[in-house]
């Protein structure tokens, strides 16, 4: 699987060596997620503190979404894709 968001395949928190692939937009998103490349890998460490820490997984996603703009379209489009922005408009 592709990530979008990385290039190399170590952990994305902390650099390690990665062992899982995180789907950034999860639960009903999780098959957009993996067409657009919107994973990254993580150690197994990392990977669970993200689930246990909403506020980190928020980030994550909001740098997602902006990694999704830049490839796929706007954020009107992004909203349309995955059912809400992240980040704030100014």
């Amino acid at each position: 699987m592709e990530s979008r968001i990385q290039q190399d395949r170590n952990c994305f928190l902390c650099g390690k060596p990665a062992s899982d692939v995180h789907h950034v937009f999860n639960g009903p998103y999780r098959k957009r997620s993996e067409e657009d490349g919107m994973v990254v890998y993580l150690c197994r460490w990392c990977h669970m503190y993200l689930h246990e820490h909403p506020g980190k997984a928020k980030m994550l996603k909001l740098k997602a979404q902006l990694v999704w703009e830049s490839i796929y379209g706007d954020r009107e489009a992004f909203i349309k894709r995955y059912g809400k922005n992240y980040g704030t408009d100014r």
